[in-house]
């Protein structure tokens, strides 16, 4: 599995890997109008609509409790107790995610996993999650072998106890930093690939405000759909 392909094709090729119907998907819902705005159906979630999707792209502010909450939403969508959590995270550190995860769920995960971003500590006293780290940011390679071992593992046990694989990556917009569009986007079309084909569900964050409409376009045909969050409100196009 090649998460780090350096050839020479381009950006146009990489975008005719994606499906023709998930190109033609987004092109039918790109008014704001067709987003089911949370509240819209009494006190039910729009989240509840993401059903049967495997990968979304989580636009929200990069900072802010807004984000935090609709993240574990996302995460938390089947009993936590009996649900497969992985993070891949080049902003918080294991400690801070296990932490948020404690405070704003309380139960902890049939199994956790963290990669961690940037950091080379993987020791840690919370024998409910394992932790792999990649110490340098733009080793794409050593990031999708660590996320792929980890869904590998998880989807073994996930499938004999009949358990849910959630999976949040943190970010889009840290990966950029590191890697040019072309690069990221062939990274995510093998991470969403890999997400898909062991049935977890994926979610993705991007700061929309960090980047320019036409790379947020390119990068929304590698999902299913997109959750955004503005001003506390949560809406999901498909």
């Amino acid at each position: 599995m090649d998460f780090d392909s350096t050839g020479p094709t381009n950006l146009r090729s990489l975008r005719e890997e994606v499906t023709e119907n998930s190109i033609l998907k987004w092109s039918r819902h790109v008014e704001p109008a067709m987003a089911e705005q949370l509240g819209s159906n009494g006190d039910a979630s729009p989240l509840a609509d993401l059903e049967g999707v495997s990968n979304v792209l989580f636009q929200a502010p990069s900072i802010g409790a807004d984000k935090r909450d609709a993240c574990f939403e996302l995460l938390t969508q089947d009993d936590p107790a009996a649900t497969n959590v992985l993070f891949v995270s080049f902003t918080d550190t294991p400690a801070d995610l296990i932490s948020a995860w404690n405070e704003r769920v309380g139960v902890a995960p049939a199994r956790g996993g963290i990669v961690s971003v940037g950091e080379s500590e993987t020791s840690m006293d919370d024998g409910a999650w394992a932790v792999k780290a990649v110490e340098n940011p733009g080793d794409l390679t050593g990031v999708g072998i660590h996320l792929s071992e980890m869904l590998s593992g998880m989807a073994g046990a996930a499938e004999a106890d009949d358990q849910p694989i959630a999976v949040c990556f943190d970010s889009i917009t840290s990966l950029l930093q590191y890697a040019d569009l072309q690069r990221t986007f062939r990274f995510l079309h093998v991470v969403t690939g890999r997400v898909r084909s062991v049935g977890a569900v994926g979610h993705f964050h991007v700061d929309p405000d960090a980047h320019d409409d036409q790379d947020l376009a390119t990068l929304k045909g590698l999902f299913d759909a997109v959750v955004s969050v503005e001003d506390g409100e949560i809406s999901v196009q498909r």
